[in-house]
Order: C-alpha cells, then sequence, then structure tokens
C-alpha cells in the first residue's frame, strides 16, 4: 500500500495571533499567483474521495505505527490548492472537542493526521468564470476516543 510506504516527516509547528499552523511556507505556482483565491464550494472543488474512504485510509494509515491515541472532537486542517490542483504548505489547524468547544489533540496525532493529508494528492482544479482558480479548502477529522469515524472533506 503506498500510503504505508510514504515518510513521516514532522511538520513545524507554529502557534500564531491568527491561529495554529503546521507550515507558514505560502509557496506558490507562478502562474497562480495573480489567480483569484475562492472557497471551495464556490467552485465544486470537494476532494473527488468519498468520506468513508477516506475514513478507512486514515485509520490504516494511523494503524500502520501500532500507536493508540485518545481524545474525541474534531481536527480540521485549512488549506489552499493552486490553480493547478496543488495543496499549499501553508495549513491552518483548526480543533474543537466534541461540542465544538476549542480544545487539543496530542500533538502526535496532530502530526500523524496531517502526514496523512500530505498523501493525499488527487485536489481538483477549479474554474470560475471559465478561469482557473486557487481555492480555500477544509479537510476535517472527526474522531471518537482516538480512532476516525468521519472524514469531511
Amino acid at each position: 500500500m503506498l500510503l504505508a510506504a510514504s515518510l513521516n516527516a514532522q511538520a513545524q509547528y507554529l502557534p500564531l495571533h491568527g491561529g495554529e499552523y503546521l507550515d507558514t511556507t505560502t509557496t506558490r505556482n507562478p502562474a497562480c499567483a495573480k489567480v483569484m483565491t475562492l472557497p471551495y464550494f464556490a467552485v465544486d472543488a470537494k476532494y473527488p474521495r468519498s468520506s468513508a474512504t477516506l475514513v478507512r485510509e486514515a485509520t490504516a494509515f494511523l494503524q500502520r505505527g501500532n500507536r493508540k491515541f485518545s481524545g474525541s472532537g474534531y481536527l480540521t486542517f485549512r488549506f489552499v490548492v493552486d490553480c493547478a490542483g496543488f495543496r499549499q504548505p501553508m495549513t491552518q489547524v483548526l480543533q474543537t472537542d466534541a461540542n465544538y468547544a476549542a480544545s487539543h489533540f496530542r500533538p502526535e496525532l496532530v502530526s500523524e493526521l496531517y502526514a496523512f493529508l500530505k498523501t493525499m494528492k488527487d485536489w481538483r482544479v477549479a474554474t470560475y468564470s471559465g478561469h482557473a482558480v486557487s481555492y480555500f479548502t477544509y479537510l476535517t477529522f472527526k474522531i471518537t476516543d482516538g480512532k476516525v469515524v468521519a472524514v469531511i472533506p
């Protein structure tokens, strides 16, 4: 399985005034530098795999290290996909408990799920009024007792 063979590089964690980020690198494709950046729902740019498929893949990815995780709630990654369909490195991390109150999961779980996110390469190229655009998107993991039970792409 390709996911099991991926390298797990540690992300740079940065708490900033505007939120928590796993990277602040905003590398951009020069061709995308001057295009609009819209929300994913404005350009129908949902990730092209089902939530159930992503749950299975995320679960397998987490199990490869035989580690046990804990906690319940939602872990969301917010990032930009450029006009060529490539996820940009700057990723905001949003974490809540099951009642949507601000909370934090263990850094190891956040790091593992971010490593899983980095394996996802099928982001859509989006257009608006016939022109390629970049878009903000979110990937949310619903976690119950340390296990991924839903992925909201």
